[in-house]
């Protein structure tokens, strides 16, 4: 049985090449192994923070960690100063990586093996502490997803739940896991037409952005056989879109959270997706559970350990209870036991004496050829709405296409027309911000 991390790693043939940045810099296991022992011999067994911009860097740093019995945080490269340092007090973080080796004084669990945080959608982001058996929980079917496939890109950031799951992948799977540096829209449909990988992990955010622009038609993606999306709802508009422009490519959406993993929710889009499809998640992977709670919250559990909040034990009640994880969004189950969402419960709108889907809201608008993203939330006047749009539209045309597609109480009685909309590390929507 695996007990760390690091044996994942250690295991793996020494010529592989387990990681690659850009398409050009390659970590091979041996390399990474024994990098990341010499540096291990040099680390205290404390909480490490991991401040790289650099992936290969972030991988060997986070194995040495593993090696030395200390405890993994990972931080985004563009996060705030000021959020830096209050996630390393709240961490009790005893040593930084890069800096200065020396004694380390810092907090100590044997059984944590990583710190992650949330995307902070709702709020600040919180802590998520990850027990060595969950990180490691399932990683040989893990490895099996990608059998078969000679690389799979990940384009996600580093230091991000999205980010750890990525150098999970490097480390469990037989395929070269691709990352990037530079995660726009454009720069991920140009590499995958310069890498030609069978297989791509895409944000819904990046990939809705990608084909409002037509970088998916512009870049030669025929090399993909199979994408994923996950992390985020995901607009059937962009999955209908993509579908058109890539037959015979494999799409499948994901749901789960920083907090329910590895219990996890997936749906194959086996046909060209309609508005009717909008929120339908899919079933339950293997070894996942799923029930609705009798105010309508969606929770997932598996056998793996729980994870936990760090040092926030009313947040950890309210969250894991009964062997559940609650995912704090509203939705339902049909009959053939598919999940549907309704709506982050804390996004839900009020307006005319009814609770409003704020995703329904956006994904409607989505269906727009010219709305690149929409975001909506409540407003002074209820339903508001603002859209990023490709070229300018006028708003009685909006109005008119939302009354075609959403009932009067649903649709979006004012409307914000802005250049970009503000999101988290990994591109989700931060509606908070907005409705602020």
């Amino acid at each position: 049985m695996t007990t760390n991390p690091a044996e994942l790693v250690s295991a793996r043939a020494g010529d592989h090449v387990a990681l690659v940045v850009d398409g050009e810099r390659e970590l091979r296991v041996a390399d990474w192994t024994a990098r990341s022992e010499e540096l291990a011999a040099r680390l205290a067994p404390v909480r490490t923070a991991l401040r790289h911009d650099d992936w290969i860097e972030h991988a060997v740093a986070a194995v040495a960690v593993h090696l030395a019995g200390g405890t993994v945080l990972g931080l985004p490269p563009a996060l705030p100063e000021d959020e830096t340092r209050a996630r390393l007090a709240e961490c009790g973080v005893g040593q930084v990586l890069p800096g200065p080796l020396g004694d380390a004084a810092g907090a100590r669990d044997d059984d944590v093996a990583e710190i992650l945080y949330t995307s902070g959608t709702t709020g600040r982001p919180k802590a998520v502490a990850v027990p060595v058996a969950n990180l490691t929980y399932g990683h040989e079917g893990r490895g099996k997803l990608f059998t078969g496939v000679d690389g799979v890109l990940a384009a996600v950031p580093l230091g991000t739940n999205a980010g750890h799951s990525a150098l999970m992948t490097a480390m469990t799977a037989p395929a070269t896991t691709h990352v990037l540096t530079d995660l726009g829209p454009e720069n991920v449909a140009r590499m995958l037409d310069k890498l030609r990988v069978p297989m791509a992990i895409v944000p819904p955010s990046t990939a809705t952005r990608m084909v409002a622009h037509g970088w998916h038609e512009r870049y030669d993606l025929s090399g993909l056989r199979a994408l994923m999306l996950g992390s985020a709802p995901v607009p059937m508009a962009t999955v209908a879109r993509l579908m058109e422009a890539l037959p015979g490519v494999r799409i499948v959406i994901g749901y789960g959270s920083t907090e329910s993993a590895p219990a996890f929710v997936h749906r194959p889009i086996e046909t060209a997706p309609t508005e009717a499809d909008e929120g339908l998640l899919g079933l339950p992977s293997a070894g996942t559970e799923v029930k609705i709670t009798d105010t309508g919250e969606i929770c997932l559990r598996s056998a793996a350990p729980r994870r936990r909040y760090l040092n926030d034990p009313a947040a950890d009640e309210s969250t894991f209870r009964d062997g559940w994880t609650h995912m704090g969004d509203l939705g339902e189950l049909d009959g053939e036991g598919r999940l549907r969402v309704f709506d982050r419960a804390a996004d839900v709108i009020t307006a005319g004496g009814r609770r409003i889907s704020s995703l329904r809201v956006e994904h409607a608008l989505h269906w727009h050829p010219e709305v690149v993203e929409a975001a909506a939330f409540e407003g002074p006047e209820g339903v508001t709405a603002a859209v990023v749009l490709r070229s300018p539209v006028p708003e009685d045309e909006l109005r008119a296409f939302a009354a075609d597609r959403l009932e009067p109480a649903e649709r979006p009685a004012r409307y914000v027309v802005t250049g970009s909309l503000p999101r988290g590390p990994i591109g989700k929507t931060l509606k908070r911000l907005l409705a602020g």
